[in-house]
């Protein structure tokens, strides 16, 4: 059985979770031409591809590109320390957005034809994986910098809603906006209170002082 430190088991996390992601991505993109609605205006097409149309809104942003990065950055830094965390995060952050990308590709290309990589998006993993890797791996940290790490993604999602919403002629564009509007206030709140929480702890177990969190 493999250990909690085997390296093997944190690596396989960026590869596992993107290829999921990309993969999942692609289908959901694809099923209101499979059910012969592709064609069809947005507005106008049956219930299971607007089921499918709401999924591809999140699958297709950014912020939840940017959350698998940061997901698997956390998962690759358990009982790591804080600078082995952080080099684990990077690289699994990395591996996450780049085989993510690749099976997003793999699979248009098996059913549009077409390249079945993009440069363009291969660079940007490589860019921004590590950066989000590591921010997962700084949730482990306790008072202000792992507070900070941990409202990055409802941040960055709140903030894509605002900047570049899902497009209006969707049915599905505003019932988006409002889940994630409501599920990062929701995200916020329970990540500034469990730091409060942690912060008073550790006061009253004398070990530290209490940790600052955003007010």
């Amino acid at each position: 059985m493999m250990r909690g430190h085997d390296p093997g088991r944190w690596m396989a996390a960026g590869p596992v979770v993107g290829t999921v992601l990309g993969t999942v991505d692609s289908v959901v993109n694809h099923v209101p031409r499979w059910l012969g609605e592709g064609g069809m205006a947005r507005a106008e097409r049956g219930g299971w591809s607007q089921a499918a149309e709401f999924a591809s809104l999140a699958l297709d942003a950014g912020w939840l590109w940017a959350a698998t990065a940061v997901l698997v950055g956390w998962l690759a830094s358990r009982e790591a320390r804080p600078v082995a965390g952080m080099l684990r995060g990077a690289v699994a952050g990395t591996l996450a957005l780049v085989f993510a990308t690749t099976a997003y590709f793999y699979w248009d290309a098996l059913f549009d034809g077409g390249p079945w990589w993009s440069v363009f998006w291969l660079i940007g993993s490589v860019a921004v994986g590590p950066v989000l890797g590591v921010a997962g791996a700084l949730i482990r940290r306790p008072g202000l910098v792992g507070t900070l790490a941990a409202l990055l993604v409802p941040a960055g999602a709140a903030l894509q809603m605002v900047v570049l919403p899902p497009p209006p002629e969707s049915l599905m564009a505003q019932p988006m906006r409002l889940t994630v509007w409501v599920s990062a206030a929701a995200a916020a709140v329970l990540i500034i209170r469990a730091a409060r929480a942690d912060g008073a702890a550790r006061a009253a177990d004398g070990s530290e002082e209490p940790a600052a969190v955003p007010q």
